[in-house]
């Protein structure tokens, strides 16, 4: 076993190969936003649940707010440098590097590439670049895939949304962070010759909505979730949490997985 798979391994879970990943990295565009008001705070109640395979967070945060007790992987953002208030979202650059990555403990990085927008070729040159020093010292990229504002109405439609997974892949990801489409998700997956992990995306409705997108992925293929505001934003996260776990891990269907949900809420 090499350094790149010792890592992999501590981010996907022995026997079934899924991963359920907690991002707690929206602050770097968007600040204090709800459910992350106190992010100490936040990681530590839900890092106690026991049930995070691996933290999405920035460099501030690891050094500042993350103090696990249950030994989760940690993937360091290595991109950023925009926010919501400024001229382009999408405009973003480098902003750490794999060296940093170890040096903290990390034991993955991620970038970003803003498929079909004005950013595409410098984001998508920066996940190679990056893609290149992370394998230098077997150190697995995740890819997050990013549309923008401009193209958010496609995040729907499963022809873009896999040449977004293929692409980052080409570009030297390990693993992509994409979303997930109702129809013909199993092509995206088949497409993309690496894992493949549906991101949150925007506020469900309901738990129940947010089960039902868990389950559709695992069903059709992908390897885990790369979940945030869904669960943190839940009016019960613990209980959010225990229920996507049981879906990626015990293959809980979703009456299952409400019922455990309901379980430990009343």
């Amino acid at each position: 076993m090499n350094g790149f798979q010792a890592r992999i391994k501590r981010i996907f879970r022995k026997g079934n190969g899924k991963a359920l990943v907690l991002a707690v990295d929206h602050g770097m565009a968007l600040g204090p936003m709800t459910g992350l008001e106190d992010i100490r705070s936040t990681i530590t109640k839900l890092d106690a649940t026991n049930l995070v395979d691996a933290w999405l967070l920035t460099k501030g945060i690891y050094t500042h707010a993350f103090e696990p007790v249950n030994n989760p992987a940690a993937i360091l953002r290595i991109s950023g440098g925009a926010t919501i208030t400024g001229p382009e979202i999408t405009r973003e650059g480098l902003t750490s590097n794999v060296e940093e990555a170890l040096f903290l403990g990390a034991d993955a990085a991620a970038a970003s590439a803003f498929i079909g927008s004005p950013s595409e070729h410098e984001t998508l040159t920066q996940m190679a670049l990056a893609a290149t020093s992370c394998h230098r010292w077997n150190v697995p990229l995740l890819g997050v895939v990013g549309l923008g504002k401009i193209n958010e109405g496609k995040k729907k439609d499963p022809r873009f949304i896999a040449l977004g997974a293929r692409v980052a892949a080409e570009h030297g990801a390990d693993l992509v962070k994409t979303y997930y489409t109702e129809e013909d998700f199993d092509r995206v997956v088949a497409g993309c010759p690496v894992p493949i992990l549906i991101a949150g995306g925007p506020k469900c409705e309901t738990d129940r909505d947010t089960l039902n997108m868990i389950y559709g992925a695992i069903q059709n293929g992908a390897a885990g979730i790369v979940m945030g505001r869904n669960v943190w934003q839940s009016p019960h996260p613990e209980a959010l949490l225990a229920a996507a776990h049981g879906i990626i891990h015990a293959h809980l269907n979703v009456k299952e997985a409400m019922e455990l949900l309901q379980s430990k809420v009343y």
